[in-house]
């Protein structure tokens, strides 16, 4: 796995975290936004993860 991808979790992880703190502390619409960026994050993590299972096989 790359640093980039190691990266994307993370980035993943700590906005959907952020963001549900924030909605259960009273921000609701900026800690909705960073749970939908953090989701997002996640996509792209699979993505990748996917492109470089695609690549070993060959």
């Amino acid at each position: 796995m790359s640093g980039g991808v190691i990266l994307l979790v993370l980035a993943g992880f700590a906005a959907f975290g952020a963001g549900a703190y924030l909605s259960a502390t009273g921000h609701r619409e900026v800690g909705i936004a960073l749970m939908g960026v953090g989701l997002i994050f996640q996509v792209l993590t699979l993505r990748q993860l996917r492109i470089a299972r695609k690549g070993q096989k060959q």
